[in-house]
């Protein structure tokens, strides 16, 4: 950045001598000839002691000093921090560059990307092992590789390649077994289920595969009704007649009465609000609490302008009287008249 700084402010000093009059006739070829052969000296000059030649030096030298280190153990030394995660990132960009046609290397980058909790290189990474042998193996491979984390984000891209596959091969049993995994691992139990019973019809009744999927699939129910009875739901009363266009989302908070941090709280999209917003367990901001056994306590909505947790001028909001406690089932109808000033 410096140098280029110093190479454009040569340029107009150039374009103010030789345009304005000031050098005529031989003074000004002499001039501008002068000021090139400064110029190209000075840039090169910049290059090896100040800008990008130095950064390659650099990065050069500390390549070399990984080389006898394989991508585990370079992993391994970022994890206890005798190398920087921007070194250890670095690394991994400049091998895979090197060997660009090796999928079993774009795979190994990506699953030590994912150890690290960076998703979307990951996904570059999978995708560049995709390239290099295309097909329903390959996505199958990459997705097992998401659901055997604990990411959102990871569990969000392995139902991209799933249905990648889905979309050539409606009844491809692998994937419809690995899209009903990552629909329980998101807990949309009924996705699971549907999924599950589109395999279980391609199996042979009473055979032991057959068992399988139907204990997996009265797993998926259990966990099914454990949700539809273990939260909370919330209405807003006078939805209708909200301003909905000037907010960007919504909030659903459960907080103590006497103050302090939320028990819970739970973030939606506007549209979701006409069905009611659920809250559960999962949706507890604190440790080792127990949205059931929480006492004297309120429950909110509030309508976010800049769509953040923090209450912002001109969120809108209601809240309920102060309750003993919350019982799994109940139903809040709340009147959002409040404004945050």
């Amino acid at each position: 950045m410096v140098a280029w700084i110093t190479l454009a402010l040569i340029v107009l000093a150039w374009a103010a001598w030789l345009f304005g009059g000031v050098f005529k006739g031989s003074n000004r070829k002499l001039l501008y000839l002068s000021m090139l052969l400064v110029s190209g000296v000075l840039s090169l000059f910049i290059y090896f002691k100040m800008g990008a030649h130095a950064e390659l030096e650099q990065l050069s030298e500390k390549h070399q000093s990984f080389v006898e280190l394989d991508l585990v153990q370079l992993a391994d030394k970022a994890q206890k921090k005798e190398i920087t995660v921007l070194e250890f990132l670095t690394e991994l960009r400049l091998r895979s560059e090197l060997d660009p046609d090796n999928k079993e290397k774009w795979l190994q980058l990506g699953q030590i990307f994912l150890r690290f909790g960076e998703v979307e290189e990951a996904d570059q990474a999978f995708v560049r092992a995709i390239s290099q042998e295309p097909g329903d193996a390959s996505r199958l491979q990459v997705a097992q590789y998401y659901l055997e984390t604990d990411q959102q984000a990871a569990y969000e891209r392995a139902e991209r390649h799933i249905n990648l596959v889905l979309m050539e091969q409606p009844n491809h049993e692998g994937a419809l077994l690995m899209q009903g995994v990552n629909q329980f691992k998101q807990q949309k139990f009924q996705a699971a289920i549907d999924y599950w019973q589109r395999l279980l019809q391609m199996r042979e009744p009473g055979s032991q595969s057959a068992e399988l999927m139907q204990q997996q699939i009265a797993r998926a129910k259990h966990q099914l009704k454990l949700q539809q009875t273990n939260n909370i739901r919330v209405f807003v009363d006078n939805l209708s007649d909200l301003p909905l266009q000037q907010f960007s989302k919504a909030f659903v908070i459960v907080r103590s009465y006497t103050g302090g941090p939320p028990v819970a709280v739970r973030s939606v999209a506007l549209a979701q609000l006409e069905q009611g917003v659920l809250l559960t367990p999962n949706d507890v901001m604190l440790p080792d609490v127990d949205l059931w056994q929480a006492q004297d306590v309120l429950v909110e909505i509030r309508l976010s302008v800049e769509g953040i947790a923090q209450p912002g001028t001109g969120d809108i909001y209601g809240r309920t009287e102060v309750l003993a406690n919350l019982t799994p089932g109940d139903q809040f109808h709340i009147e959002l008249n409040q404004t945050v000033n």
